[in-house]
């Protein structure tokens, strides 16, 4: 199954002004992510590099499964998906094209 690293930033702008508000769109999040990492879902970690940004760790049938995830958190948050492709499979892909690529010079 694919795996997929996912690094998001808040969207400051969506974010509500006043203080309640905004302290309680943090809870919101929060609980959902929870939610997410402990619950049967593609999203094996969360975690936070600093007060606006970080990274979710997932394992899905598809980036539209990633994609339809992070949804829930737009506006708040801007996600940005890559596919990880394990060593065992890139790394022979690599040494292909690397070896093509020079037997061509």
């Amino acid at each position: 199954m694919p795996f997929y690293i996912n690094r998001f930033t808040c969207n400051a702008a969506a974010w509500p002004t006043d203080r309640k508000s905004e302290i309680a769109a943090w809870t919101d999040m929060v609980g959902d992510a929870n939610e997410l990492v402990e619950g049967d879902s593609a999203v094996k970690f969360t975690g936070w590099v600093s007060n606006t940004e970080g990274y979710v760790l997932l394992e899905a049938d598809s980036k539209t499964e990633v994609i339809k995830l992070c949804a829930r958190f737009w506006p708040l948050f801007h996600n940005d998906i890559m596919e990880i492709v394990p060593t065992a499979e890139a790394g022979p892909a690599i040494l292909a094209g690397a070896t093509e690529g020079w037997e061509k010079k």
